[in-house]
């Protein structure tokens, strides 16, 4: 940089004193041949006074001497007189010397225009000057009272040769010593810049190895500079004091998001870049966890962690995987597999607690290894009983090595989701649990009245039927009176599941109360019901008991079935119109299925609705 530097104004220099040099040496030419150009001018003016002077006093014979005199002047190398036809026919030839010495002198007595030119080599320099007489009526003195000439007639021409060598030399000195004084100069102009721009220099290759650092994330170089210069210290204090509160920024910035945000491993190696990823990040998160917790329940969140993964993230091939307390019962909540996955209990990584890799053993995990020679299965922990596991599918070691390098972004908005979930999920819980049977888990009379009211307007507004049976456990007081409260809580769930496993998934059983249940089926034609309630009551016949004494024992079902809407278009009125057909059952001899007829209530006051 310094030399470049030098050589630019150096060159610089150079080139003015060289057009300097020019112009001089073109100037010093120049008023030489003035001079010379003058001083032929002169002689001439003071030939034709002189040979006019001669012929006015009649001395023409004497102008050799004269003409002889102004030839030695200094400069004139030769100088002679030419008489035109015109003057030679009036006074004769004259002298031998007055005689056109070459086709100049008769260019000019023909033309009557001057000639100037120079000659020069390189040992020599001329200059040829010509000019002619011309005869002037109006002049002082007359030319036409000695001459037998017309006005404006060349009389003759005065032809001189001056040596203008020693003006070419002067100039050539002259340039030369410009020239000697311009090296001297420049000489004088490297070494004073050298000096003065050494300092500015070095801080600035001090500068430009730091900012270079700085472009590929090095922030811990600092300027250098060793000179006595104050301004360029303070450039390197200022600098320097910048590059200290950027690095220190940065990498409290880093250390105090570690505390909460989980940093991917294969960074950009520049705190500053990172830096800016980790605000990108952190406002994504935000934006990520202030939308779920306006989301109405987890499955809602599931499906925004899986817009994430699939959006953001790019995965392409994975499921997302709820497991309770002892991974019993794994359910995908979120399913973007290309081919139909599914998860079991037995996951290695549900198993484990561990992350399971299929590139740390062969076939590591069975199960998965037999859906994807490439995959890998992440387990987040949310609360001690309720976990998620993502399970990715790769087509690639490269791919899945790809994936590994995202786990970590894929752990903040886990960590960023976990307490909703864990409210959503306690949420749930709770509406579970007051609307469900604590014995059974079947739905109380409390998530009846709920119930009820959504599926009427659901039945008004899908035009949608109704089967229901009420359903008692006959002589259930018999049971707990002879083998205790304990076998009577067995028997009841022993119904409980032969219900859930005799009805439809969109079909809802209840515990009504004590040994009594209800069950609304939905959608159920008329000829259906007493099949389904048949059905219920013969598989609860055949169910054995285990008694408090070691044996076994066997109940009976009283059923009464009713239909929405045709025995009345309140669902609250159907119920007691079963609960009617089940007393009828009761009264007819127990352990049989009762149809709603509307003579069962004929001559009858009715009790209350529910």
């Amino acid at each position: 940089m310094q030399k470049r530097l030098s050589l630019v104004i150096v060159g610089t220099i150079f080139i003015s004193f060289m057009l300097l040099l020019a112009i001089s040496s073109a100037s010093i030419r120049y008023f030489g041949m003035k001079g010379a150009e003058d001083k032929a001018a002169i002689i001439a003016d003071l030939i034709q006074d002189g040979l006019t002077a001669h012929m006015m006093s009649g001395t023409m014979e004497q102008r050799e001497f004269f003409l002889g005199k102004i030839g030695t002047a200094k400069g004139v190398e030769s100088l002679w007189v030419v008489r035109s036809d015109s003057v030679i026919n009036q006074f004769g030839k004259g002298f031998n010397n007055e005689a056109p010495r070459d086709a100049i002198d008769k260019q000019v007595l023909n033309s009557g225009v001057a000639y100037q030119k120079s000659e020069e080599t390189s040992t020599s320099a001329k200059l040829r000057v010509t000019t002619p007489y011309i005869a002037k009526e109006r002049n002082t003195p007359n030319c036409l009272s000695c001459h037998q000439a017309k006005e404006g007639e060349v009389l003759g021409v005065v032809s001189m040769v001056f040596d203008i060598q020693d003006s070419r030399t002067n100039g050539l000195l002259t340039s030369l010593v410009i020239l000697l004084f311009s090296i001297i100069i420049m000489i004088l102009v490297v070494v004073i810049i050298n000096r003065s721009m050494k300092p500015l220099l070095e801080l600035f290759h001090s500068i430009n190895f730091v900012m270079e650092k700085a472009q590929i994330g090095d922030y811990q170089r600092r300027v250098r500079f060793f000179g006595k210069n104050e301004d360029c210290k303070n450039v390197t204090f200022w600098i320097n004091s910048l590059l200290d509160k950027l690095e220190s920024t940065l990498i409290d910035i880093e250390s105090t998001v570690k505390k909460f945000l989980s940093l991917n491993p294969a960074s950009h190696k520049d705190l500053l870049i990172d830096a800016q990823n980790i605000v990108h990040e952190l406002s994504n998160i935000y934006q990520f966890k202030r939308t779920i917790e306006f989301d109405e329940d987890k499955e809602h969140v599931y499906q925004r962690i899986g817009m994430i993964l699939k959006e953001t993230l790019k995965l392409d091939d994975f499921i997302l995987v709820e497991s309770g307390k002892n991974n019993i019962c794994p359910t995908i909540v979120y399913d973007a597999s290309k081919m139909k996955k599914t998860i079991s209990p037995t996951c290695r990584a549900l198993r484990t607690k561990q992350t399971v890799y299929s590139d740390q053993f062969k076939n590591i995990c069975e199960h998965c290894n037999n859906m994807s020679e490439h995959y890998l299965c992440v387990p987040y922990l949310i609360s001690n009983d309720f976990e998620l596991l993502l399970s990715i599918w790769t087509n690639s070691a490269e791919a899945l090595d790809v994936i590994k390098t995202k786990l970590p972004q894929i752990q903040n908005y886990i960590d960023a989701a976990r307490p909703e979930l864990v409210s959503k999920n306690l949420t749930e819980i709770l509406k579970v649990s007051s609307t469900t049977d604590g014995l059974t888990g079947l739905y109380n009379r409390k998530y009846l009245d709920e119930y009820i009211e959504k599926a009427l307007s659901q039945a008004k507004r899908d035009g949608a039927t109704y089967g229901i049976l009420m359903i008692d456990i006959d002589f259930f007081k018999m049971v707990n009176d002879t083998h205790g409260h304990d076998t009577g809580d067995k028997a009841i769930r022993i119904l409980s599941k032969i219900l859930k496993e005799s009805i439809r998934e969109a079909d809802t059983a209840f515990r009504f109360g004590g040994e009594e249940f209800l069950i609304l089926l939905y959608q159920c034609e008329e000829v259906m019901i007493e099949n389904i309630a048949q059905k219920i009551r013969l598989a609860f016949e055949k169910a054995p008991i285990p008694g408090s004494n070691g044996a076994s024992f066997y109940k009976t079902l009283s059923i009464g079935a009713s239909m929405f809407p045709k025995d009345s278009d309140s669902l609250w009125k159907c119920i007691k119109f079963a609960d009617i057909a089940l007393y009828n059952a009761k009264e007819n001899g127990r352990n049989c299925v009762k149809i709603f007829d509307h003579k069962m209530v004929e001559g009858k006051e009715m009790k209350s609705e529910f």
